[in-house]
């Protein structure tokens, strides 16, 4: 049998498509091609149109079968090919678009999977949904991605739960660790974190960094409130900015900013690094200059001065003192420091994980995973622990793309004794193995799910999950290797449907049930060895089960040979 294989995403362009709606399906493919490479010889294509027919010909020529798999939503998946055609798609909800919109036939997935002919899905509830729309006779199998295997020298080598701690790992990208600020309802104060994030070097480039809602540099203030339509106010006495460029030398920075009640026509300081200058506010924006000349990387730009007395009467009672449109910067860089900063970039910077660790890998962008309440319930139950750690896996390019709301959440959660400690960059595998090693619990509170590989992952690797029990999870989850958090049914849309109107349903998480799920289990991982060792020995059991590479390769032979 020959498989031509094809996924939008390809190695060469990985790193950068983090967090894509289409890095998964590049994820979902490399996980099948073991399996699919057993089976038979495999092509992989870039361009269906051009190249999957050509290959099917030639292949009819010599009298050997041939299928193209494509691992793509139907909507973005080629049609009208000579060579059978197979569909892999990764679904989360209770139907599938069943309607045209943006005039595009391909939105309604019927035309595509009745083209088609067959489907590959990862769950048993995506099965369902396609049936429920295609009918109960239309050929369509629920096959998950083969993770067992892929873990297996790791399971040899790994040592037990209570192993020594702590545990180091270690990273190149960004790293944000609710130890290195000090945070209290009134302070949210950096200890030198610019060494914790990775930062270009500022090159004298003129620099734009604009602070409404709709601006990604929003992300990256601290003691601000959440941004409006035209910028942000302030938050606490003395708010920053995390400045994107590290900089050495000398720099021009325009503040575009505004005062509020006591803080019209008041001087007011700003500092980057050692340097500090005295500014004054209006009650309009005003663009104010300042020069600084650091003589060593700084990218913390700091106001202090702030009066925050609340007005009588006033109509809107929060805690504002500035109001920051924008800040603008030009200058020159230090070249002598230029480099050597870079070559620290490059460095992987060690993290120490201790205690009774809680880890999650998700595309913080995307709202089914819903982290805002994985947080707020840990901070919840753990305020005054100090040996508990949430980590946090950001799978998405960007940085902003969920600095801004960390940074507000710990402010407001204030204050704790936990440790949060987001990572945003990409792990070397090596590095993955040890934190799943380091990690006592995998927690998801997602409202759907296609099937969530690194739930899989850690659990194949004996790690009791906190966990709804919906959609994809159903397949492989129940209460002997994990504590199940409740949930119920609430509307949803199809995520990529433009007008966007309710034709779906998914889960909304039942947030004291999370809160009881990580009581449960801390006591358990301190207190009693035994009974987390059987959860630990069943969720292995139940990925072995469900994902091992001899049932998947089973499962796809039988489906190949029944439909083919």
């Amino acid at each position: 049998m020959n498989f031509i294989v094809y996924s939008q995403i390809r190695e060469e362009n990985l790193h950068s498509s983090l967090g894509l709606p289409e890095y998964s399906y590049y994820i979902v493919l490399k996980g099948f091609l073991p399996v699919l490479k057993e089976l038979g010889q495999v092509h992989i294509v870039k361009d269906p149109e051009k190249e999957v027919d050509c290959i099917y010909d030639a292949c009819r020529k010599k009298n050997e079968d041939c299928v193209f798999i494509t691992f793509s939503p139907p909507h973005k998946s080629t049609t009208g090919l000579r060579c059978p055609t197979i569909g892999v798609l990764a679904w989360e909800f209770d139907t599938i678009p069943n309607e045209v919109w943006d005039d595009n036939p391909k939105n309604d997935w019927r035309v595509v999977l009745s083209d088609h002919g067959r489907l590959i899905v990862l769950s048993q509830y995506s099965a369902q949904s396609v049936k429920k729309a295609m009918g109960s006779e239309f050929p369509v199998v629920a096959i998950p991605v083969p993770v067992w295997d892929a873990f297996e020298k790791f399971r040899n080598q790994a040592v037990g739960r209570f192993s020594i701690r702590p545990v180091e790992i270690s990273m190149k990208g960004n790293i944000v660790d609710s130890r290195n600020y000090c945070i209290t309802p009134d302070i949210f104060d950096p200890h030198d974190v610019s060494d914790s994030f990775r930062l270009e070097n500022y090159s004298g480039e003129k620099l734009l960094l604009g602070f409404s809602k709709t601006d990604e540099f929003s992300a990256y203030l601290g003691g601000f409130y959440e941004p409006e339509v035209w910028g942000s106010w302030s938050r606490l006495r003395e708010p920053w900015v995390l400045l994107p460029r590290r900089i050495r030398g000398t720099v021009q920075i325009k503040i575009t900013a505004c005062g509020y009640a006591n803080n019209v026509n008041k001087d007011i300081f700003v500092s980057l690094g050692d340097e500090k200058k005295r500014i004054r506010l209006r009650a309009y924006y005003t663009d104010i200059q300042v020069i600084f000349h650091p003589k060593k990387p700084v990218s913390i730009l700091q106001f202090s001065g702030l009066d925050l007395t609340a007005i009588p009467d006033a109509q809107d009672r929060r805690s504002m003192g500035i109001g920051l449109r924008s800040i603008e910067m030009t200058g020159q860089s230090d070249g002598e420091a230029q480099g050597a900063v870079r070559q620290e970039d490059q460095a992987a910077r060690p993290i120490k994980l201790d205690g009774v660790v809680y880890a999650s890998v998700f595309n913080p962008i995307d709202g089914r995973k819903n982290w805002k309440d994985i947080l707020t319930a840990f901070c919840t139950v753990f305020q005054d622990v100090e040996d508990a750690t949430l980590v946090l896996k950001m799978t998405h390019n960007a940085l902003s793309s969920f600095l801004g709301k960390l940074h507000l959440l710990m402010q407001q959660l204030a204050p704790f004794k936990c440790r949060i400690l987001a990572l945003h960059g990409y792990l070397e595998p090596g590095e993955y193995e040890k934190l799943i090693a380091a990690t006592d619990y995998y927690i998801n509170a997602s409202r759907s799910e296609g099937l969530c590989l690194p739930l899989m992952e850690f659990m194949a690797c004996g790690k009791p999950a906190l966990s709804p029990d919906h959609t994809a999870m159903a397949d492989y989850m129940d209460s002997s290797s994990s504590f199940i958090v409740d949930s119920s049914l609430e509307p949803t849309v199809w995520p990529h449907d433009s007008r966007p109107v309710f034709r779906a349903m998914y889960h909304r998480i039942n947030w004291e049930s999370l809160v009881n799920a990580y009581q449960q289990s801390y006591q358990i991982a301190k207190n009693q060895p035994d009974t987390y060792g059987k959860m630990a020995q069943a969720a292995m059991s139940q990925i072995k089960t469900f994902a091992s590479h001899h049932v998947v390769k089973d499962k796809l032979q039988s489906f190949l040979t029944a439909t083919l």
